[in-house]
């Protein structure tokens, strides 16, 4: 074995040995890239690929040999097969609507969260965005969206929570810088440290809201920290020893309108995209109560800033305020007959003042929309159209003769009668009852002494 690096004078052959051990590492990994085609091809069996049938809001399809910039919606599904299994019944929603435009010709890639209680037009009746997966799942989600901000939605992928606890796990965890101090279902994180987490603790750290003094948009940024982690871990060399699991993972819950081949497309193509990444945001958006339920109502305006500069990532046209709907124009009634999915199934967290103060401003956002919605009665004008109409004074043929009445003297004034006073009446009193008289028995009639027979 020596004598294959050594020379004929007895050194060793640095060529030799270099040559040799560039041969060892290239049938290594040819070996690791026909075991990782061989993965592929088992995953591609399994994976579920799902096209939808949506509005093309191109005029050409997007190219993705060529690099041209794309738009991918991310649906991340609140149901997690424990407490909230889709087996039992359970309706899921989009938990998480993201949608990422990836730019490689400018090496630039945009986040947009869209709040999950946004007020849009799903299927033609105002409601909360993240109810359209509940009633057409993906592609009415997409639809939606579409509709909403008037830029295409080129592919996407719906990913439940335990699919992507699942995945975090299976790179390995990932590290999470925290904004704010707090503490969720058992996972405290600290303001400004860095921590390794997992992915039940990942998703700990992107759900919370309501101690987030930002509300839905805190949790939209953290969110946007969560999948930043991900992809990066993802593109790291460390993942290289764990990707057959990560394949498995992304297999059994995830479902997309893009297949492995055009997934390694993506990869290899828009990978300088990845250079710059940066946030949308809307601006403006208001908080309003409609029937008691609670909604982000953003408007137009806001919308339209964000639609055009997803449009100028994607080298489309822009639009103008009159190609988007508005949800609450006076055309749309809020549907009344979706109200089983409406109600939010997460622990408020909140006291009974601070419920009661919610309810009380509820209430009156309620009498204020009404209020305002309630325009005066029109009354028609009528001075320009109308003519009164012109009558002539016309004189009887035969005028009624004047009598003037008869002088009557007033009735002599006299005055009434003055009766004396009448003294009032003494009351009798009742008679005292007499006794009866007893009745008198009337005495024997006495024998008169009769002259008696003398007998001589």
């Amino acid at each position: 074995m020596k004598k294959m690096f050594r020379k004929k004078n007895g050194s060793i052959s640095i060529a030799k040995v270099v040559g040799w051990i560039f041969l060892i590492a290239l049938l290594v990994v040819a070996a690791f890239a026909v075991k990782v085609y061989q993965d592929i091809q088992a995953v591609r069996q399994s994976i579920v690929v799902e096209m939808v049938d949506v509005e093309n809001l191109r005029d050409d399809d997007v190219s993705i040999e060529e690099g041209e910039p794309l738009n991918i919606l991310l649906i991340g599904t609140d149901d997690d097969e424990l407490e909230r299994d889709t087996n039992d019944g359970y309706v899921g929603r989009s938990d998480t609507l993201m949608m990422i435009t990836l730019n490689p010709q400018n090496r630039t890639t945009k986040f947009l969260s869209i709040p999950r209680d946004a007020l849009a037009m799903v299927d033609g009746s105002p409601d909360k965005i993240n109810h359209a997966y509940a009633y057409g799942g993906a592609e009415l989600t997409i639809d939606t969206v579409q509709q909403f901000l008037g830029v295409p939605i080129d592919y996407y992928a719906v990913v439940n929570m335990s699919g992507l606890i699942s995945l975090i796990d299976a790179i390995g965890g990932i590290e999470v810088t925290s904004p704010l101090t707090f503490e969720y279902r058992g996972t405290g994180f600290v303001k400004g440290e860095t921590r390794e987490v997992n992915g039940v603790k990942a998703m700990n750290f992107a759900r919370m809201r309501y101690d987030d003094p930002e509300g839905e948009v805190g949790r939209q940024n953290r969110q946007k920290i969560v999948v930043k982690a991900v992809i990066d871990k993802l593109l790291s060399f460390d993942t290289l020893t764990t990707y057959p699991e990560i394949l498995k993972v992304v297999s059994q819950n995830v479902r997309t309108n893009f297949d492995i081949t055009t997934a390694l497309n993506i990869y290899q193509n828009y990978l300088p995209a990845l250079d710059n990444i940066s946030s949308i945001q809307f601006n403006g958006m208001e908080e309003t109560y409609i029937n008691e339920v609670f909604y982000f109502y953003i408007p137009i305006s806001s919308r339209l800033q964000v639609s055009n500069e997803i449009r100028q990532q994607l080298s489309m046209s822009p639009l103008v305020a009159s190609d988007l709907i508005d949800p609450l124009d006076s055309e749309h009634e809020i549907a009344a007959t979706k109200v089983a999915i409406i109600f939010n199934q997460y622990p408020t967290g909140l006291s009974q003042e601070e419920t009661d103060r919610i309810l009380a401003m509820q209430q009156e956002a309620q009498w204020l929309r009404e209020y305002n919605e309630t325009e005066p009665e029109v009354v028609p004008d009528y001075t320009e159209t109308y003519q009164p109409p012109i009558v002539q004074p016309t004189q009887p043929s035969n005028p009624p003769v004047y009598y003037p009445p008869e002088s009557v003297n007033p009735p002599e004034t006299t005055q009434p009668p003055v009766n004396p006073p009448v003294e009032p009446e003494v009351p009798v009193e009742p008679e005292v009852p007499v006794e009866p008289e007893q009745p008198v028995t009337p005495e024997p009639p006495v024998e008169e002494n009769l002259p008696t027979d003398s007998t001589e």
